[in-house]
């Protein structure tokens, strides 16, 4: 009887190993964070930075039934740092950029379709600013489970500014969001994904945890630094379909995976 039974838990065992094998597989070529601007039906504005809400659903559908997972960015963060973290079997990051009131119209709805969270970069002059989100939104979003990360207060770039200038668009911008976000804010996202010494360590200076660029690739410990995460910019050109049989193989080189400074804002 007890040969048995060190059998069953020999087997039980080996059934978690496995599992747990067949977890780390699906991201060991790092973890995706995808990064969206515009979600609007409205093009005129930035049109290859806007993907309407119809695309953006199918989008996030895809995913869904592959059984990708949204995590938080701290879950990264602990992945990056190699600490002790659950995360699901696919895990995926999605952000937007600069706080356009479509985030909350349009894409805020979607996201809570799929049970899925997301990360919003909020430039501080945009907030309660038209067609931009306001604090109420904030609020409502971040009780709601999305997070909300700085992206500067002008939207400059931050490699030809000065230190003070540098202090200002980091540190004021993570007060005017833990105020209406009612949140820590922890995680930042450089404008245009300019980024040098300086604009790295005001970032850290000011008490963010992590940095995001648009380095293109995977995340993946060991090799990434935790401030210049790397992301996949979603165009209105983007090919979804073929970057989605990429990110279900967890394939982290490709030129779908590229940003195109032509577009950026």
């Amino acid at each position: 009887m007890l040969a048995w039974r060190q059998w069953i838990c020999l087997l039980a065992v080996l059934v978690i190993s496995m599992a747990a094998n067949t977890a780390a597989a699906q991201y060991q070529n790092g973890i995706p964070v995808l990064l969206y601007h515009h979600v609007s039906e409205d093009k005129r504005d930035l049109p290859r930075l806007t993907v309407t809400p119809a695309e953006f659903e199918r989008q996030l559908a895809l995913l869904k039934h592959a059984g990708f997972q949204t995590i938080s960015p701290g879950q990264l963060l602990a992945y990056m740092k190699q600490e002790p973290v659950v995360l699901p079997e696919k895990p995926v990051l999605i952000t937007l950029d600069d706080g356009y009131e479509d985030n909350y119209t349009n894409a805020f709805p979607i996201l809570k379709q799929f049970d899925f969270s997301a990360v919003i970069f909020m430039v501080g002059v945009n907030i309660d600013r038209e067609e931009r989100l306001s604090s109420r939104q904030i609020g409502e979003m971040s009780a709601a489970g999305i997070s909300f990360g700085g992206h500067s207060v002008t939207h400059r770039d931050m490699t030809v500014l000065t230190g003070p200038e540098l202090v200002r668009e980091t540190k004021d911008i993570r007060k005017l969001l833990k105020k209406a976000a009612a949140k820590d804010v922890d995680v930042f996202s450089y404008p245009y994904g300019s980024y040098d010494l300086a604009a790295w360590e005001a970032v850290a200076a000011a008490g963010y945890q992590a940095a995001f660029t648009v380095l293109p690739g995977l995340n993946k410990p060991g090799r990434d630094n935790v401030y210049l995460l790397r992301r996949i910019p979603i165009y209105d050109n983007t090919d979804f379909n073929a970057l989605f049989r990429l990110l279900d193989a967890n394939q982290p080189k490709t030129k779908l995976l590229a940003y195109s400074p032509e577009y950026s804002e």
